[in-house]
């Protein structure tokens, strides 16, 4: 019900662009998105109950900053290769439990079980290091696009000065030539017109 509130909020074209290229497939992709990106929310809750009311609640409730993340995440997140292994195992199991001997103890079921619950953990484990290496490059893209912002600002503040100590400049130099001249004094300054020329072509 989450990824479906989830999918209801994105636009119509981008839904269909999603579903299009990624089939029933991105449904997944958006539950481990939100699961991942909210994890220590989740964790703050002491018993099932309040998880569930959690995620019914709360997590839907996205803003728009957070669903454009959760949207690279999904648009980044390659998961086909876990699901075909979940689903030959859910087949494995199925066809075990359909065809397996009617003599088969509770004990070896549950030992079944177990395994297979174990390496389903494992897959889901693996799943979540993978969407914590995304959130990692996600952060880091963040901060490097952040320090091209500064300097850029350094940049342009830098540009600002300059250009005011050369408008400065060419203001003395103009003075100069003006005293120079009330005096009588031939002024070897160039004037602020060919100052302003040699200052653009350098």
């Amino acid at each position: 019900k989450v990824c479906t509130r989830f999918m209801c909020m994105c636009s119509e074209a981008l839904q269909n662009n999603m579903l299009f290229l990624q089939g029933s497939e991105v449904i997944f992709k958006v539950a481990l998105s939100l699961l991942g990106s909210h994890k220590p929310l989740i964790l703050q809750h002491d018993n099932l109950e309040s998880i569930v009311e959690f995620i019914k609640t709360t997590l839907p409730n996205l803003g728009l900053v957070q669903m454009e993340k959760t949207i690279n995440q999904v648009s980044e997140m390659d998961i086909s290769k876990q699901l075909q292994a979940y689903e030959v195992e859910y087949h494995v199991l199925q066809d075990e439990l359909l065809d397996g001997p009617s003599t088969l103890s509770q004990s070896q079921r549950v030992a079944q079980l177990e395994k297979t619950n174990g390496s389903l953990r494992q897959q889901n484990l693996d799943l979540l290091e993978e969407l914590q290496v995304a959130h990692a490059k996600i952060r880091w893209l963040e901060t490097r696009v952040d320090g091209l912002v500064n300097r850029e600002a350094e940049l342009q503040s830098e540009v600002k000065t300059l250009q005011q100590e050369r408008t400065e400049l060419h203001q003395t130099v103009s003075k100069l030539g003006d005293l120079f001249s009330s005096l009588g004094i031939n002024s070897s300054f160039p004037d602020q017109e060919n100052l302003t020329n040699t200052s653009n072509n350098q």
